[in-house]
């Protein structure tokens, strides 16, 4: 990183207020809609139907301590469509935007999760409980604000393995005490139980005409004057109408030096970006100080919060033994913490230390394993951004067989079940032949496990 930290240009123009949003279209069934009335809507209509809601319970409650244990009546909940909605579209059009202005409008704290990250109902209830049904303790003592619960890519939460997931979500919708705003990319046969309990809001893309009004404020606002129209169109293009992409791409144009074609650097743009990230991991891995990794880091293109996954995927290719394993993982969890703190809070001044831990941190917890010789295979991060894990065929024919015994998602086996078969396997030549019997395994499924 260089010295003066420069904010992404998403953050910061992120609008801090649905007035000063090109807000896209949507529909809710058949029907167009207007987003700002339409959420304002709902989340006042939420906090009218809570107070009255709450009001009667206290006088059940009161009615309750009155009479016998079958006469009581159960108390009241609002309904799941007064408690919760659905904003799907595709990524990069500002779908969370709109509910962190929506928020700024109202005068609201939004508590933000992400449902591709906490996708088992004992994350869910661990992450979302305590928040969807009480007030914390700061709120007695302070006038607090009150809260609008985010959950981010609630399509991440998909298949068998996380059957428990959804009905979770259901559960604390119902049992909310604030207003629940979801976001999904895409629709999800298996988030049919959810389709049918809350309003769906289909968000479109903003018309090309939109983007580049909002392209050619932020490119007057930083003095940009290098790119002409057509650069501009071609870059809309290229991104697919993805609002988020295109900010992206000319803030890496114009912060750098502006030479030759631009059409061509345009068009080149992540051309080779598989193969800087391949090379740029395996350089990583080679380095002897923390300034050799701030250099590379510097030089990269590469996002930072997609290429921290890389390096979280490929980190036992390179270090072996398993000291070296947990300071490099310790400094990965560091660096997730801080993170987390620079998208909540805006302190992007936190951004040096965030690059620190987890690249020259991580690289340089490698003090023991000797420096790899020839040839060292990258492979891609196993959980992309859309909350998926890429198995190959023969670990997926292994969790398939595993499922006929006991069900197991695939993130509990890749996380914990897979390491300890190995570790268990590893132990004795009789080992590995009693499970590859009890479950039956070829040969390949024989050599996961070895």
């Amino acid at each position: 990183m260089s010295n003066t930290i420069e904010m992404p240009w998403v953050e910061k123009y992120r609008p801090k207020s649905l007035k000063d949003m090109a807000l896209p279209t949507a529909r809710v069934g058949n029907q167009r809609v207007k987003l700002p009335e339409e959420l304002t809507k709902f989340v006042r209509n939420f906090f009218n139907e809570r107070k009255r809601i709450n009001q009667e319970n206290n006088r059940i409650k009161a009615f309750n301590r009155t009479v016998i244990e079958k006469e009581q009546k159960e108390k009241l909940k609002i309904k799941f469509d007064k408690a919760a909605i659905l904003l799907e579209g595709p990524p990069g059009i500002g779908k969370t935007s709109i509910v962190y202005a929506l928020a700024n409008d109202l005068n609201m704290e939004v508590v933000e999760t992400n449902a591709s990250d906490t996708r088992t109902r004992a994350t869910l209830e661990k992450k979302l409980k305590e928040t969807t049904k009480s007030r914390g303790i700061m709120d007695f003592i302070t006038q607090s604000k009150e809260k609008l619960i985010l959950i981010d890519e609630i399509d991440g939460i998909y298949g068998v393995q996380d059957r428990g997931a959804v009905p979770t979500i259901l559960d604390l919708i119902e049992n909310t005490q604030f207003p629940i705003i979801m976001c999904s990319n895409e629709y999800k046969t298996n988030l049919q139980p959810l389709y049918n309990k809350i309003p769906r809001f289909e968000v479109n893309r903003l018309s090309k005409e939109e983007v580049l009004r909002i392209i050619r404020s932020i490119l007057k606002k930083e003095n940009i004057t290098q790119l002409k129209e057509e650069d501009l169109e071609l870059i809309i293009e290229k991104n697919n109408g993805d609002l988020r992409g295109v900010i992206n791409d000319i803030q890496g144009i114009s912060q750098g030096k502006i030479e030759g074609n631009v059409k061509e650097l345009i068009l080149s743009l992540r051309r080779d970006s598989l193969e800087e990230i391949f090379s740029l991991i395996r350089d990583l891995f080679r380095v002897s100080s923390l300034r050799e990794a701030r250099n590379l880091t510097d030089k990269s293109d590469v996002d930072y919060n997609f290429l921290y996954k890389w390096v979280n995927e490929n980190l036992p290719t390179f270090i072996k033994t398993n000291r070296e394993l947990v300071d490099a993982y310790e400094n990965l969890s560091l660096a997730d913490e801080i993170f987390g703190r620079i998208r909540i809070n805006q302190y992007w001044g936190l951004l040096p230390y965030f690059f620190d831990l987890f690249a020259g941190g991580v690289a340089l917890s490698r003090n023991e394993t000797p420096e790899a010789k020839g040839f060292r295979r990258v492979v891609f991060p196993r959980y992309s951004s859309g909350g998926f894990y890429s198995l190959t065929s023969a670990q997926k024919e292994l969790v398939n067989k595993l499922n006929k015994k006991y069900e197991i998602s695939q993130i509990d086996f890749i996380q914990s079940l897979l390491p300890f078969l190995k570790i268990l396997c590893g132990s004795s030549r009789k080992q590995l032949k009693n499970i590859a019997d009890w479950l039956d395994l070829d040969a390949k499924e024989k050599k996961l496990l070895k």
